[in-house]
């Protein structure tokens, strides 16, 4: 064969090759990627993963800043606020709604923003959160020792701590200086102080506010009552019930007194704490028992100066304690995103997270460092005192399963004797028998 025949048959070899369909193919495939990449058309992305839980209408705000940021972390993961701008979801509401979210096949909710009462009855629908915090290495030792060990069964831990809470006394401050009062402490300082402020402040028509209607937070106000009188509701390792108890009917009467003697008004029996902070705020009333978030409101109606927080009524001679309250998340069994919602209250509980949400809303951290930290304390000069108070004169109301239901016969127990259905007497004995019978169950 000649050079020449040589030479123009390996071209042509050379020629088949380079135009193959594959070669073809790839040429095309690049080509068109090119043209994508500058006419700037990117690749579809995945849907992030949706996360969701309840929370309270007056709580929306403080969330949305917080879960702003975590968005910007994590960009997978898109976190949902359910709330009801009406009613608002009071705490009732909020745990039938989880209730009722455990039995289905895959839950709604997969981050359980919860009471602080809730888990000995959730518990069984809740991850452990402790080999989860073992295995990450999460150091939980800043959080207040009291919210971890209220969210434990055994060595198991099923809530980890969002904000704390417990009840406080708000009071004209101005008004007590000008009529050279004190803050009162019985029952006898806090009628004479009622009937002397009436007579010298026009504008003052009520005497002392608190939450009356029958739900949880007049279980709150009497659960301090009852503690400063001695008396016990449930004890949670005897599961010993007190409701007839001596001291409690004490308590019960208490109650009652403030409505007979006019030093609360009839309405108090349908208040909860967005109306009497509203009364409140409107200067009828020199005495209200409410939250410590209570101060953002009235600190922002201008009333900073005028006001002053301490420990609830005690109607005693003793100092008095607050019925303790707070927020922590679980994750339920049943959610279809275990790992996402792990990574949401990690962030959330986090101590960068808790400083912008207390900043924003008020409430107490659950992490001891955050009541010392300079900017929330230059906002909420309070802090370190309300610490003082979680640690010192707080009550717990009892931690079993049947929570609910020993609440609702207290509720309507209560409900009763204020609106003057059934004597003391009658009605704790009656609820007595029904709360051994629910514990026996």
């Amino acid at each position: 064969m000649s050079r020449l025949s040589s030479f123009k048959g390996r071209a042509r070899i050379h020629r088949t090759r380079w135009f193959s369909p594959l070669r073809l193919l790839t040429v095309a495939l690049v080509v068109q990627i090119s043209c994508l990449l500058l006419w700037g058309v990117t690749w579809p992305r995945q849907t992030a993963i949706a996360l969701s839980f309840v929370v309270p209408q007056d709580e929306l705000r403080p969330w949305q800043t917080v879960i702003a940021d975590f968005e910007t972390i994590h960009p997978d993961i898109r976190i949902n606020l359910v709330t009801d701008p009406e009613t608002t979801y009071t705490t009732d509401q909020r745990e039938a709604i989880y209730t009722a979210d455990f039995q289905t096949d895959v839950a709604q909710y997969d981050l359980v923003y919860m009471d602080i009462v809730w888990t000995p009855k959730f518990a069984s629908q809740l991850v452990d959160l402790m080999p989860l915090i073992e295995r990450d290495g999460v150091d939980i030792s800043d959080f207040l020792s009291s919210e971890l060990a209220i969210s434990r069964r055994g060595d198991s831990l099923y809530r980890l701590p969002m904000r704390a809470d417990l009840g406080v006394l708000y009071y004209r401050k101005d008004l007590l200086n000008q009529a050279g009062l004190k803050l009162p402490s019985t029952l006898a300082e806090l009628t004479q102080a009622v009937t002397v402020l009436r007579q010298q402040a026009p504008d003052v028509d009520f005497g002392y506010l608190w939450q009356g209607r029958s739900y949880e937070g007049l279980v709150a106000n009497f659960v301090e009552i009852m503690s400063s009188f001695g008396a016990t509701w449930i004890d949670p390792q005897t599961k010993v019930v007190g409701l007839d108890d001596p001291a409690t009917l004490r308590a019960a009467k208490l109650l009652r007194d403030l409505l007979q003697r006019e030093i609360s008004p009839p309405i108090v029996t349908d208040y909860t704490e967005q109306s009497s902070l509203e009364t409140f705020q409107q200067g009828q009333a020199v005495f209200l028992r409410g939250w410590p978030y209570f101060w953002t409101d009235l600190k922002a109606g201008g009333w900073e100066d005028q006001v002053g927080i301490a420990l609830p009524f005690s109607f005693t001679s003793e100092p008095g304690v607050g019925c303790r309250g707070g927020w922590g998340f679980g994750i339920p069994q049943n959610t279809a995103h275990p790992d996402e919602a792990w990574q949401a209250i990690q962030y959330f509980t986090s101590e960068a997270a808790q400083a912008k949400f207390v900043l924003a809303s008020g409430f107490l951290p659950s992490r001891r460092s955050l009541f010392q930290n300079p900017e929330i304390v230059a906002q909420h000069p309070l802090m370190p005192q309300m610490l003082d108070y979680l640690e010192q004169s707080s009550v717990f109301r009892p931690s079993l399963k049947q929570y609910e239901a020993a609440s609702e016969i207290l509720q309507t127990t209560l409900g009763k004797i204020l609106r003057e259905q059934q004597s003391v007497e009658a009605a704790m004995r009656q609820a007595q028998l029904e709360t051994e019978a629910l514990i026996r169950s």
